[in-house]
């Protein structure tokens, strides 16, 4: 006999021919299974899920430097100022985690752009830095202001100033940046504002350029408001820098939605 299922030139009957009333009713089919590759996709995307829920997002790694009063740390070392405090309460509305580690200045800048951070604070747009972050939204209203002695007679408005007045700002600010992009006579960068104050005081310079919230302060505790009167040179935002290799492993729409909590925080 062979394998096609005839027998003595009689084609066999179906399977179900066979089945004899004795022999009780006809078996139901079994149930269809999943595929196996399919089942073990479904395992693989609840692992996945369970890992996302036990195991939350890594720390958002922050730098930002000593710049009372936006963010400097206390005596017994916890992070404090203006800037903070509203990155804090927006990150905390987004249940994000974060580090925020305080640096000099071009150091936290440099971390960022290395991709070693993920982010700097309090800062100002500039297109170096447009280069590899993204600036967010503005924490805070911010003043870049001219710094002179009241018994100077120079004037940042005369066309004198630009060729003349020997300048100072902050080393790692944008401020260097622009003195030097815009024909100003800088002189000094300092790695802090007292610095600038006192290079002023001194008479080693003719004007310093500065934030007005980190100069305004510290002309308060030094007592120099007898002695100083100040310009308006610029107003600008500033915000928060978020590398782009950051942002790129982000969900799209962090950026927005960090910004759309700023809105709140900066009420309080």
């Amino acid at each position: 006999m062979g394998d096609g299922g005839e027998r003595n030139g009689l084609q066999s009957p179906p399977p179900s021919s066979y089945a004899k009333e004795e022999d009780g009713p006809a078996r139901q089919p079994e149930p269809i299974m999943p595929h196996a590759t399919t089942h073990k996709l479904l395992q693989a995307s609840m692992l996945l899920l369970a890992a996302s829920c036990a195991f939350p997002a890594d720390p958002i790694r922050l730098a930002t430097h000593q710049q009372p009063p936006l963010s400097f740390t206390r005596d017994n070392g916890q992070a404090d100022g203006l800037a903070v405090r509203i990155v804090d309460c927006a990150l905390k509305k987004l249940q994000r985690p974060y580090t925020l580690d305080f640096l000099p200045w071009p150091r936290a800048q440099w971390l960022v752009q290395r991709q070693q951070f993920d982010g700097f604070f309090a800062a100002t747009p500039s297109e170096e830095r447009d280069g590899y972050a993204v600036l967010s939204g503005a924490l805070l209203p911010y003043e870049r202001r001219w710094y002179l002695l009241k018994s100077s007679p120079l004037s940042p408005s005369s066309p004198e100033f630009k060729r003349q007045a020997r300048i100072a700002a902050f080393n790692g600010s944008n401020m260097d940046v622009w003195l030097r992009d815009h024909g100003y006579q800088l002189t000094s960068t300092p790695g802090n504002s007292e610095q600038l104050l006192r290079m002023l005081q001194s008479r080693r310079v003719d004007a310093v350029l500065g934030n007005a919230y980190a100069v305004d302060a510290l002309i308060a505790r030094l007592g120099l408001q007898a002695e100083l009167r100040s310009e308006l040179a610029e107003a600008l935002p500033m915000g928060v820098y978020f590398g782009k290799a950051f942002l790129s492993r982000e969900d799209p729409q962090f950026l927005t939605q960090f910004n759309n909590a700023l809105q709140g925080c900066r009420s309080k």
